[in-house]
């Protein structure tokens, strides 16, 4: 096939021409005897192009392999394509593709049995992760992880190996490598990537006799940053060595400067100054008094081999002077290092529910009946639980002008005393006739009182250290009276505290379990005694230690308690008459149950950022409930730590 089948387009163009090739130039895989039909994939063709549109190339080759192909608007070019030996169909897609590959175009898949022919410039940018079987000729992009080498180096080591068109992106973060090009380009580059990525690094420690291991810790990472030696030092402080670990040259370098500086015995400076940062100075002293004597004991300083350790503070700026041996000034140090670490911190958050029920039900009938002149005789039925005062309020009612008020009257005032202090229904009648008094009163009461007391006391507390927090009042108690010699009365008082008291001491176990050592009340003032002004006051407290798992909610303890008590009071006899002897009897039910139960909750706060969590939320809880409450649904709170203390709110950034 030649130039004189250049404009055929019965078959669209080069199909066309391959299968007129097929007749001429197909190759049998048998022998002629025992030939067969090949099926579309085994076919084998023969390509002769010569100088053909490349849009035609793309069309056939579409109809030849059954592929769809969504062509770029800048795809255009003519090309010359020439095959002497039997291709295959696969085969003819590879030379199409590479092809393409020589005008600088690429074709990039889109999906299934579909490809994106585009300009190669832009082909990176639209790549494919590779799968198994992808053509040498197709555009991929490989995700490398480096684990020794620095990714930014790698990239500019394999950016000239790569095809014009092709990218590569180092992510300094990850220490990873983004590389897109051709397929068949990848496999080189993976292989500069391992072996740039192997470990090279060597390790060496050098034991130190003069200078502090911290000491030539810092000085040799300083010349790491400084000069780029690719090394890092590491101090062992119970050994006094440090440990140099990276490039053999860099490494050996390192350890020449830390053996000229340790060479060289300085002059000792035997007194330190520690500043703390979160323990106490005081709290330290006796510590290390101890610790020092037993140093210098072992090492013999007692006998004048060394300087007597002497440790004291400085309580202002919280700091330790130690002047000793210099070795016994070091371990020293290394142990005011581990002491003067933050201390973790524990929420805790206690919930005293006590729900209460009273109910009382009370019915009593009471009547009198008396002669004004003394010859009827006198019966009557009273009883105290029974309101109002039936004898007052019937003498009242017989005396001149009834229910006056008047206070000269005992009988009125005993009489109104009693009606002021009605509850539930009464009903009465009395009056006299002829020379007869009488008078009847039912008196029918239900009372029923529920009460529900929530108290939520929390407070922080350092791990180890006891914390305590009250919330209530002081009222006085009489505790004594004195009188003088003109009869002068001197009362003594002490005040008491009534509320809400939490004192607890955390301590942190293994695991985040949190020991509990806990003293928990709820007080109230219950009554006052009227004859005495003296208060009654309710207590409820608890003394206990308990164990718990961070963030945990337990039962402290509590009480559930249930009273009845039936009161009956009724006239000897009378009372006891089946059906009318109710009419003799005043009876009294009251029925009094109590819950009250104490729980506890601990969170650990290990760190500053747990510490903002915490607080936030609680601050979130104030804050909403203050826009419940209020009319312009804004919260004070907020307004009030930026303006008056110049702080942000702890749940904003």
């Amino acid at each position: 096939m030649g130039n004189e089948m250049k404009s055929m387009r019965t078959l669209t163009g080069l199909s066309q021409r391959i299968l007129a090739a097929l007749a001429f130039g197909s190759v049998l895989a048998m022998p002629v005897a025992n030939a067969q039909v090949d099926t579309p994939r085994e076919q084998r063709h023969r390509i002769n192009l010569d100088d053909v549109e490349l849009t035609d190339l793309i069309e056939d080759v579409s109809i030849l392999t059954g592929y769809t192909f969504i062509v770029h608007p800048q795809v255009r070019g003519r090309v010359t394509v020439t095959s002497q030996t039997p291709l295959t169909t696969q085969e003819v897609f590879d030379v199409f593709l590479s092809t393409l590959r020589v005008h600088q175009f690429v074709a990039v898949p889109a999906g299934d049995r579909t490809y994106r022919i585009v300009p190669e410039a832009t082909a990176s940018a639209t790549a494919s992760i590779p799968t198994m079987g992808v053509n040498g000729e197709s555009f991929v992009t490989q995700i490398l992880r480096l684990n020794y080498f620095s990714a930014v180096e790698a990239a500019q080591m394999i950016n000239p190996v790569l095809n014009p068109s092709g990218q590569v992106i180092a992510n300094r973060n990850s220490n990873t490598l983004v590389v897109v090009d051709y397929a068949s380009n990848m496999s080189r580059i993976r292989e500069i990537v391992r072996q740039l990525d192997e470990d090279q690094s060597t390790v060496q420690t050098l034991a130190l006799q003069n200078v502090p291991a911290g000491e030539m810790e810092t000085l040799l990472n300083g010349l790491s940053d400084d000069f780029s030696m690719n090394f890092t030092a590491v101090a062992s402080d119970s050994t006094n060595a440090v440990v140099i670990r990276g490039e053999e040259i860099s490494v050996a370098r390192a350890l020449q400067v830390a053996r000229d500086l340790d060479a060289t015995e300085r002059v000792r400076d035997n007194i330190r100054v520690l500043p703390l940062s979160n323990q106490k100075a005081e709290d330290i002293v006796p510590v290390l008094e101890r610790l020092s004597a037993s140093i210098a004991e072992q090492a013999g300083a007692g006998e004048g081999s060394g300087i007597a350790p002497t440790i004291s503070y400085h309580e202002a700026t919280n700091s330790l002077i130690v002047s000793a041996d210099h070795d016994v000034l070091n371990q020293l140090e290394r142990v005011v290092a581990a002491l003067d670490v933050r201390r973790p911190q524990v929420l805790v958050e206690a919930l005293v529910v006590e729900m209460s029920d009273s109910a009382v039900n009370e019915l009593g009938l009471q009547f009198l009946v008396s002669g004004t002149d003394g010859t009827i005789p006198f019966a009557s039925t009273n009883y105290s639980r029974s309101a109002p005062n039936l004898l007052a309020l019937t003498g009242a009612l017989a005396s001149d002008g009834g229910l006056t008020g008047d206070s000269s009257n005992s009988f009125q005032t005993s009489a109104i005393s009693s009606l002021l202090g009605l509850e539930g229904l009464t009903l009465g009648a009395g009056g006299t006739s002829g020379d007869t008094l009488f008078g009847i009163i039912l008196n029918a009461v239900e009372n029923d009182v529920h009460s529900n007391i929530l108290s939520t006391p929390m407070l922080m507390a350092v791990d180890n250290e006891t914390s305590s927090i009250l919330v209530g009042q002081e009222i006085p108690i009489t505790t004594g009276q004195v009188l003088d010699d003109a009869s002068n009365a001197f009362t003594t008082i002490e005040r008491e505290n009534v509320g809400v008291q939490l004192d607890v001491t955390p301590q942190i176990g293994e695991g985040d379990t949190v020991r509990l050592a806990i003293y928990q009340e709820a007080s109230n003032v219950a009554d006052a005694v009227s004859t005495s002004g003296e208060f009654i006051t309710n207590q409820r407290s608890i003394t206990t230690t308990v164990i718990a798992d961070d963030g945990e909610l337990i039962v402290l303890g509590g009480l559930i308690e249930q009273t009845t008590a039936v009161s009956q009071a009724q006239v000897p006899v009378l009372g006891d008459l089946p059906g009318i002897g109710r009419l003799f009897q005043s009876r009294g039910v009251t029925n009094t149950r109590t819950n009250l139960m104490v729980f506890i909750r601990p969170t650990i706060v290990r760190d500053s950022t747990d510490l903002q969590m915490t607080t936030a939320q609680r601050y979130r809880y104030l804050r909403a409930q203050e826009i419940l409450q209020g009319e312009e649904g804004s919260s004070g709170l907020d307004q009030f730590l930026n303006e008056v203390l110049s702080a942000t709110p702890p749940d904003q950034p």
